[in-house]
C-alpha cells in the first residue's frame, strides 16, 4: 500500500515555490531566503519579523501566514505575501521606520510590485501608517505575475474558518461633552447620550462636538 505524502514538506514545499517565484517576479530576485513560517495572529493577514532566527552567526527574517486566513481567494493570500516580501526587502535595502511603522518608501515598493497601500483596504485609504492593508492593481505587476504563477504552488492544507481582518471599530465608552460659554470639559458614559446636562458654573447644557459646530453655524447665520 503506498504511503500518503506528508502534509509537512507538501504544505511547505509549496510555501517556499511561492516565496521563490514572486522573489524572481517581483523583485528581481534580490531577497535573500527567509524562514516561512504559518502562525495565527488574531486580526492580521501576516506578519514580516527581522533577524528572528539565528544559526550560528547568521540570522534570517520571517515571513508568516495567519492560517485561518488561507480559505481567502488565492489572489488574497498571496499577496499578502507579496506585502510581507516588501517588508523584507525595505529592511534589506531600504529604510524601514520604527517597527509596525509602514513609512513611504514601502508605500512606494508596494505600487512599483502592483499592490496599493491603504489603510482601509480600498481606493482612498491612507497608503502609510501604523496598522495597513492594500487592494491590488488590476493592471499592476502582481496581478500579472499572478497569472503565470503555476496552481500547484498554492497552499493545499487549509484550516479552520476564514477569521476577519477587518475590526469594526467599538463603539466609545465615553463621551465628551463642552459647556458652550466657558468651555469646561466633561466625559459621560456614552449611553447616556442625549440626557441633558447643565454646567454648575454657567448653567448652560453641555454639548457634544457636533452640537458646539451646529450651533456656532446658527449663530454666524444670525
Amino acid at each position: 500500500m503506498a504511503r500518503k505524502q506528508s502534509p509537512t514538506p507538501e504544505q511547505f514545499d509549496r510555501y517556499q515555490k511561492a516565496w521563490d517565484f514572486f522573489n524572481e517576479a517581483l523583485f528581481d530576485g534580490q531577497l535573500e531566503p527567509c524562514l516561512l513560517n504559518l502562525s495565527s495572529h488574531r486580526g492580521s493577514y501576516g506578519y514580516f519579523c527581522p533577524r528572528r532566527w539565528k544559526k550560528g552567526d547568521h540570522e534570517t527574517h520571517e515571513i508568516s501566514l495567519n492560517p485561518n486566513m488561507l480559505g481567502r481567494p488565492l489572489k488574497d493570500t498571496m499577496s499578502t505575501l507579496a506585502h510581507e516580501m516588501a517588508h523584507q526587502w525595505q529592511d534589506d535595502h531600504g529604510s524601514p521606520s520604527r517597527r509596525g511603522y509602514h513609512n513611504s518608501e514601502w508605500a512606494d515598493k508596494m505600487e512599483e510590485i502592483g499592490l496599493i497601500p491603504s489603510d482601509t483596504g480600498e481606493p482612498g485609504g491612507a497608503k502609510t501608517g501604523q496598522r495597513m492593508t492594500h487592494y491590488i492593481d488590476p493592471d499592476g505587476k502582481f496581478a500579472r505575475a499572478l497569472k503565470k504563477m503555476p496552481k500547484e504552488y498554492a497552499l493545499p492544507w487549509l484550516t479552520g474558518e476564514v477569521e476577519s481582518a477587518v475590526q469594526k471599530p467599538k463603539a466609545p465608552k465615553k463621551l465628551k461633552l463642552t459647556c458652550p460659554v466657558c468651555e469646561v470639559k466633561v466625559w459621560i458614559e456614552a449611553e447616556n447620550e442625549g440626557h441633558q446636562i447643565y454646567c454648575g458654573e454657567c448653567g448652560e447644557t453641555f454639548l457634544t462636538k457636533e452640537e458646539l459646530k451646529e450651533r456656532k453655524e446658527e449663530d454666524e447665520d444670525d
